[in-house]
């Protein structure tokens, strides 16, 4: 009787056993993320004073058009021949190319320190619309960068942006707050809602 009870009473605790390890969350189940990033091919400058170029040609292209550097800078700087200047530009050079382009929303162009906020990046985003921004270094000067993504997992507020200058990275990520406001630089103006 002892053995009977032994064997049903074990039979009885691997069928819970089963239960409970269908029931249980699996440990190596992946997480849920909330990350979302627009799969732009952030281009390097060629020129060193063409952040402005490579940042907007990255924004055509992912719309579809195909430039050179050299045609999208001579389309916003209103020059003709083989080369172009190696002159800085703005958020509204690029917005003349979009223009030019036949973009139907050229963006809209946003200064002075009036920065989008994360929901706004994100609804950006979410619509597949990268955004053209350009940062003040606290050392003097400015360059142009694309946001092209967010992460909101688990309450973060992570955007991630395209940096065209040579030896940086070209994909990457910080803090909403910090890319706001940092120790190496401001962000200063916008042009979002850009849409072909």
């Amino acid at each position: 009787m002892k053995t009977s009870f032994r064997r049903g009473l074990a039979t009885a605790c691997a069928g819970v056993a089963a239960l409970v390890a269908l029931q249980a969350p699996a440990a190596a189940a992946p997480a849920i993320t909330a990350a979302t990033t627009i799969p732009i091919n952030m281009q390097a400058q060629e020129k060193s004073n063409w952040c402005w170029d490579a940042s907007g040609n990255t924004i055509a292209a992912w719309w579809g058009h195909s430039l050179t550097q050299t045609k999208f800078c001579q389309i916003a700087h209103n020059e003709s021949g083989t080369d172009c200047a190696n002159n800085q530009g703005y958020l509204s050079d690029q917005q003349r190319v979009f223009r030019w382009l036949g973009f139907s929303n050229v963006g809209t162009y946003s200064s002075s320190g009036q920065t989008l906020t994360f929901a706004s990046i994100k609804s950006q985003v979410d619509a597949r619309q990268p955004i053209g921004t350009r940062i003040g270094w606290r050392n003097g000067g400015g360059h142009m960068h694309v946001l092209y993504g967010y992460d909101n997992t688990n309450g973060a507020t992570t955007v991630y942006y395209g940096d065209p200058w040579g030896s940086s990275p070209r994909y990457n990520q910080m803090s909403y707050s910090a890319y706001r406001s940092n120790n190496s630089f401001t962000w200063t103006h916008t042009v979002y809602g850009i849409k072909d």
